[in-house]
């Protein structure tokens, strides 16, 4: 029996960068060599079944009859370690040897859960495939990468397919020469954001390029966010893996003429420690390179900016905010229009965001699925507002960006509500004098607690010498003859339980209000009967339609919206809505489907048709937040789908919106 040499074997397994190991061997339990566990299925067919062709072995595994010839000649050797070994019968098949029954024993088959390096599915493998090629040079033939992954050569058929296009969202793609093979090809430059954009996110950066660029960074006053830190190790690592190959990139390609010379200056400087750190040079254009990341990845802040540092916001970007703001206006009816605060928040996100956008630069966001569940208005205000940001780029905003942009969004809201739902600052007006104006105060102060912030005291004479500017109400116990800025409520020296709660009420404006209003039992559908995404949206915008007055285009406004990403939020639930808001009063439409349907990447039974109206209020903040929380909860929304009663909708929307009160008074 031959037995192949363990280097030469676990060398075919390389990529071409020495860290970037294929590791298709596992550890035994028993203290044998590493192995494919199904060698271990194998041979417990093997020796409960007798000798079998390679054929009948195939069947049973679902594999190639060429992968089981394959997988018994590489491992060999290890199976001799491991105390058996599998040989060809003439005329029967293969059939298995146990030589060292104490050690077959100890090593069987692997227990369940244990990790291989083999691809354990089309997904891994497709992974690792083109990985693979992006590392290789020269050409690869199918059967090689097929004897390799230990699969067909119509599988390998099949995963390139994938490849392809996950190559193109980077500008690469495959070449295919007949006699040679396929191979990688495209710029340099985007073969290795999308080989960093596949490292493995469990494997640790090198600390010492992190380091480096971190005292260059602080050194030179250049603010940067630790994600983006992390990321831009990550692309340094790679870089220096690339060059160190013969890999170099040979022409600036026109990024010296788009960049600043204070970050051309910057990533000289890095560039300079990493040559000196790795004794791996970096001419002009790989500084260029270094530079364009470091230009896609500079956080500004207004507050923190040196004289010589004041950020220029260019005209494009000044554009394409307010486009943002208008456009959110016109979707939600939030007018953010005056809102300085988070105009200059996007404007300094847009200035890296847009480079990155020019450049094919990609940011991971690893707070991404946590913004989506606690912040789902802002989420959805900034895949709204990326809309606008298709001139500017050639393919749809990827999540991870649309996740940063929401921040800005989910930072207005609650500055929003922060001054919606702020302790109200009163005036108590008494004519009979300072005393019982003082007591008035008192009783107030105890009464409504912590709805209140400041109370001031005078007579109707003392007015005109008020300061408004701080007040938000005024308190009155008799009329007031004088223009005041500010609304007035006439009182009772007494007033009455009715009045108190007239009074707080008032003071508690924006923090009331229940999500309840928005559902009714008429827009509930219990069953509903669809085979497919379209065909449930087409079903209930017809239905909606027929019981509120909605425009002509209300199906194609809901469309247009899912067109720009899926509104699945996971856990069987999808939230679409239209475009705009073309309602006259918010409402929600809820089916529960008889069976799941694909929606996007994920399966979906629950569907809230969300309408928006014309003039919504700050309400819709919590909103979204109370339906997000349900949405989320896989026990809620399994009992939703048991139970498929209104009733029961109402009770869960309750306990949802109590849970959040109670959250936000402490």
């Amino acid at each position: 029996m031959e037995i192949l040499d363990v280097e030469r074997i676990e060398q075919k397994c390389y990529n071409f960068n020495s860290d970037k190991k294929i590791n298709v061997l596992i550890n035994r339990p028993g203290g044998g060599e590493k192995m494919d566990e199904r060698i271990w299925t194998i041979a417990e067919i093997l020796d409960q079944s007798g000798p079998m062709t390679a054929d009948e072995l195939a069947a049973q595994l679902k594999l190639s009859g060429k992968t089981v010839r394959s997988l018994i000649k590489t491992y060999a050797k290890e199976m001799q370690e491991n105390g058996f070994c599998i040989t060809a019968k003439p005329g029967r098949g293969f059939g298995i040897e146990i030589t060292d029954a104490q050690m077959y024993v100890s090593g069987s088959k692997p227990q369940q859960g244990e990790q291989t390096g083999i691809p354990q599915d089309a997904q891994e493998r497709i992974q690792r495939l083109r990985q693979y090629l992006l590392e290789k040079d020269g050409y690869s033939k199918l059967d090689d990468l097929s004897e390799q992954f230990f699969v067909s050569r119509r599988s390998i058929s099949n995963d390139l397919r994938e490849v392809e296009r996950q190559l193109a969202e980077y500008g690469l793609s495959i070449r295919r020469k007949p006699g040679y093979g396929i191979c990688v090809v495209g710029r340099e430059t985007n073969r290795r954001i999308c080989i960093a954009a596949q490292r493995d996110e469990s494997r640790p950066v090198g600390q010492q390029i992190q380091e480096l660029v971190s005292r260059v960074l602080e050194k030179e006053k250049f603010a940067m966010s630790t994600m983006a830190l992390d990321n831009l190790a990550v692309h340094l690592e790679v870089a220096v893996e690339r060059i160190r190959t013969g890999h170099a990139i040979e022409s600036s390609d026109g990024m010296q003429a788009d960049l600043p010379e204070r970050i051309l200056e910057v990533a000289s400087h890095i560039a300079v420690q990493i040559e000196n750190m790795t004794g791996v040079a970096f001419p002009l254009p790989e500084v260029c390179y270094i530079a364009m990341h470091l230009n896609g990845k500079q956080m500004y802040r207004a507050n923190a900016m040196t004289s010589d540092e004041n950020l220029v916001i260019p005209q494009e970007v000044n554009r394409i905010v307010s486009d943002m703001i208008e456009h959110i206006y016109e979707a939600f009816r939030i007018d953010f229009r005056d809102n300085l605060e988070l105009r200059m928040g996007l404007c300094m996100h847009m200035v890296p965001l847009l480079a990155r956008i020019k450049s094919g630069m990609r940011m991971k966001n690893p707070i991404l699925q946590d913004i989506k569940r606690e912040y789902p208005l802002a989420y959805e205000m900034a895949t709204q507002a990326c809309s606008v940001l298709q001139d500017v780029s050639p393919n749809p905003i990827k999540e991870d960006e649309i996740g940063y942009i929401a921040v800005s969004f989910a930072l207005a809201l609650e500055r929003q509500k922060a001054k919606e739902w702020a302790p109200k600052n009163i005036l108590i007006v008494c004519a009979s004098g300072k005393g019982s104006a003082q007591l008035l105060a008192y009783r107030y102060q105890q009464k409504f607690g912590k709805n209140l912030g400041r109370v001031q005291t005078c007579d109707v004479i003392g007015l005109r010498s008020v300061n408004f500017s701080k007040i938000d109400y005024v308190f009155s116990t008799v009329p007031i003859p004088i223009y005041v800025p500010v609304p007035i409520r006439q009182i009772q020296f007494f007033p009455t339980e009715k009045e108190l709660t007239q009074m707080k009420k008032l003071l508690m404006q924006g923090k009331k209000g229940t999500v309840e209003e928005y559902f009714s039992p008429e827009l509930f559908l219990p069953h509903l009967n669809c085979e497919t995404r379209e065909q449930v949206l087409e079903h209930m915008c017809r239905f909606v339609c027929g019981k509120k007055k909605l425009p002509d285009d209300f199906l194609q406004l809901v469309k247009k919206r899912e067109s720009l990403a899926a509104t699945s939020f996971g856990g069987l639930v999808a939230m679409p809505h239209p475009w705009k808001a073309v309602s006259k009063d918010t409402f929600v439409c809820l089916a529960i489907l008889d069976k799941p349907v694909q929606w996007g990447e994920a399966k979906v039974q629950v569907v809230f048709l969300v309408s928006i109206a014309d003039d919504a209020t700050a309400k819709l903040q919590k909103f979204y937040q109370v339906v997000a929380q349900l949405m989320v909860d896989e026990a809620c929304i399994c009992k939703l789908i048991a139970e498929r009663r209104f009733e029961v909708l109402l009770g869960l929307l309750r306990q949802k919106e109590q849970g959040l009160e109670e959250q936000e008074n402490g």
